[in-house]
């Protein structure tokens, strides 16, 4: 009986001996495979040589597209297609006002396509070589030299010499003006806040009272089917505060 015992414990001592040596095998292996994943994915092997630069397009000749792509393919060309970062790239570009957002798709082993998303022109704030293009969603864009006859005037108060978005009412405003549709657009003169709100003149005369710039765009189709209404002569105002039931005044 001893001796089966005894043979009984060298035999789970075995065991025991065997896993640890295996548990010991495979960590290394793990420690490896680890190691040259990451030497892999940084190497010259999987860096990114070519690189396709979309979403520029709208901006045609200007808002500084061919210093973003050129900035944009700087910035991916010192990554790999196994290690490209989005935020790198989006502090890199954080320089231009007019990009909102980037995403990165990668082709193994060397190519990759960069989406910018860019900001649309809004409103201009001020007049003559003071004057400031404000985006759709607020952003401050710069000096309006040569649009500001093309976009509607937002009436307010020059911010801060190192602001970089408007806020308050004024960025009400710009977010109002900034969701008009473009068929629309060409009738906006001006956004300016008034007793009820943030108020909207047009070229016909006619004051669009939005309140404030919750459900601005559904606010602006509210006006839209409104003033396509041929018995529209003679209204001075329409409240879209509530935009499902517009309110027209004489």
């Amino acid at each position: 009986m001893k001796g089966a015992a005894e043979k009984l414990q060298r035999r789970q001592r075995g065991r025991r001996r065997a896993a640890v040596v295996l548990l010991a095998l495979l960590l290394l292996a793990v420690a490896l495979v680890a190691t040259w994943f990451l030497w892999f994915r940084d190497s010259s092997v999987v860096s990114i040589q070519e690189v396709r630069v979309v979403g520029l397009q709208e901006l045609g000749e200007e808002g500084d597209a061919e210093e973003i792509e050129q900035a944009a393919r700087a910035s991916v060309g010192g990554m790999t297609t196994l290690n490209a970062s989005e935020s790198d790239l989006e502090s890199d570009l954080s320089v231009f006002p007019r990009v909102s957002g980037v995403e990165i798709d990668t082709d193994f082993p060397s190519a990759a396509t960069v989406a910018i998303s860019v900001r649309g022109d809004g409103s201009v704030l001020g007049e003559g070589s003071q004057a400031l293009l404000i985006a759709d969603d607020g952003t401050i864009l710069g000096s309006a030299e040569g649009v500001e006859g093309d976009l509607p005037a937002l009436e307010g108060d020059r911010p801060a010499a190192d602001a970089t978005r408007l806020e308050g009412p004024d960025l009400s405003k710009a977010l109002v003006l900034g969701a008009v549709p473009a068929e629309i657009r060409p009738f906006v003169v001006s956004a300016s806040s008034g007793e009820q709100g943030i108020e909207v003149a047009l070229t016909n005369g006619l004051t669009l009272v939005f309140g404030d710039d919750s459900k601005a765009e559904a606010k602006w189709r509210a006006a839209a089917s409104v003033i396509a209404d041929p018995e529209l002569s003679g209204a001075t105002s329409i409240d879209l505060s509530y935009p499902l039931r517009p309110a027209v005044r004489f």
